[in-house]
């Protein structure tokens, strides 16, 4: 039997004598050995398809369509032309770029740890390190106000309709009055505020100078105090901060204490004003009373009568009177006359009767006009004077009647108390530090910090990109 690779021979000798030849180097890449680059393109292989006409056969001398045969290698791609160098003012500008762009580099590098990395190691390290930790005491209460309407018509006309809102308006005026300088004068006589917040244990940055003006204690104050006000449960909450958790304890004691007492002089304030203005609306009635009941006075001095009306009156039915009796005896001296001589007794005692009687009726009626004010008036005009006048003092009378119950009534009232503080969580003694909160405070000055070095690269950036 025959040797297969004998026999393969013809067939792939060619193809390993092409695998063992060197690789021809790609263009622009340096070939390992020296020597390849001076060896001749003519001693290159290179592998074409042989047709079958010209194929060899082996021993057997069959033709082997399509069989891969030596033939002549490509010869290898030029190398690419070096990049000619930079003239030297190109070399400069090139250089210059590179040395700007690593100092802008570097720029950014130290703005950031100057306005990031050092602000919030700074804050770590006095929030985790140095920070004195400070104790809450909270206070919780609510303003009531006594409702005045009491269904009584005087004292509804003096006081009006009560007032929807003055619980509100209590609330409102008592958590802003926990920081005004007022109340910070009564608590600093009272607690000694620079003592308790210039504690020597107490770190320097929010350590109180004890030699600082009061402007500084009140804002400082301030800075310690927080009052919130609650619309739809109508709770006022007040909460301080102190190093110690018993001073924090006296401290919202006393805003308890000064909000109780500022409630009291409002109701003091309120009481007061309250029966103010209904003695003066009694002020206001008796001198319309007194003026109405002058005026009467002085008619009646001045017409000389008591009562006008009582007196018209009383004349004219005694004007009726007399004229009845002066036409009755008229009309009998009529009959008389005709019937008995003019001399007769008869005749002339009833004569003397009417003559009588017609003076006693101008004495009458010259009495009516005297008291009807002389000549050109009349009882009617009198009458019309002391009818208003006598008015006038019935309206003064009931209108002091009124101010005098107002009165009564407002007194009542100013016995009882019309505002007062519901107070349903007083201070407690702390157990442990709510302030500070040091993650986040130290995430706060972190964010800051990032967000105002962005903001500045942006705008050196912007600039930089501008002058370009």
């Amino acid at each position: 039997m025959s040797d297969p690779s004998r026999q393969a021979g013809p067939r792939i000798s060619p193809l390993l004598s092409v695998l063992k030849q060197r690789r021809p180097v790609p263009a622009g890449i340096a070939p390992l050995d020296p020597e390849d680059e001076e060896e001749p393109a003519e001693r290159r292989p290179r592998l074409r398809e042989v047709k079958g006409g010209e194929a060899r056969g082996g021993e057997s001398g069959a033709e082997a369509p399509g069989l891969l045969r030596v033939a002549e290698a490509p010869a290898v791609l030029p190398m690419p032309a070096p990049i000619p160098p930079l003239s030297g003012e190109a070399a400069a500008r090139l250089e210059e770029r590179r040395r700007a762009r690593r100092r802008g580099r570097r720029g950014v590098v130290a703005s950031f740890l100057v306005m990031v990395a050092l602000p919030v190691l700074a804050a770590a390290i006095y929030y985790l390190f140095l920070a004195s930790d400070q104790y809450v005491s909270e206070v919780k209460f609510a303003v009531r106000a006594v409702e005045r309407n009491t269904g009584h018509d005087a004292i509804n006309v003096v006081n009006g309709p009560p007032n929807a809102v003055a619980g509100n308006t209590d609330s409102f005026i008592l958590a802003d009055y926990v920081t005004t300088r007022q109340f910070v004068d009564e608590i600093d006589r009272q607690l000694d505020l620079r003592r308790i917040f210039s504690d020597p244990a107490a770190d320097f940055w929010s350590r109180f100078d004890p030699k600082a003006p009061v402007e500084a204690l009140v804002n400082h104050w301030r800075s310690v105090v927080v009052s919130r006000y609650d619309l739809s449960t109508g709770i006022l909450t007040v909460k301080v901060r102190a190093y110690t958790a018993q001073d924090s304890v006296r401290l919202a004691e006393a805003v308890l204490e000064g909000s109780e007492r500022l409630a009291n002089e409002m109701t003091e304030r309120g009481r007061r004003d309250f029966v103010r203005f209904a003695e003066a609306e009694l002020v206001r009635a008796e001198a319309r009373l007194g003026n109405a009941r002058k005026a009467l006075g002085d008619f009646r001095r001045q017409e000389g009568t008591f009562d006008p009306v009582r007196l018209a009156t009383s004349n004219a039915d005694l004007l009726a009177k007399l004229r009845s009796d002066l036409s009755s005896m008229q009309a009998e001296a009529t009959a008389l006359a005709s019937a008995l001589q003019p001399n007769a007794p008869v005749l002339q005692a009833l004569t003397s009767r009417i003559k009588a009687t017609e003076r006693q009726l101008r004495l009458v009626e010259a009495e009516g006009r005297r008291e009807g004010g002389g000549e050109g008036t009349d009882m009617g005009s009198l009458v019309s004077r002391y009818a208003a006048l006598e008015a006038e003092q019935g309206f003064a009378e009931k209108s002091y009647g009124v101010a005098v119950e107002a009165l009564r009534s407002a007194r009542s009232l100013a016995d009882r108390q019309q505002v007062y503080l519901a107070t349903f969580a007083r201070p407690a003694l702390a157990e442990s530090a709510q302030y500070p909160s040091r993650p986040a405070a130290i995430a706060l000055v972190a964010g800051f910090a990032l967000l105002a070095w962005l903001t500045a690269l942006l705008i050196v950036l912007g600039i930089r990109d501008h002058l370009r």
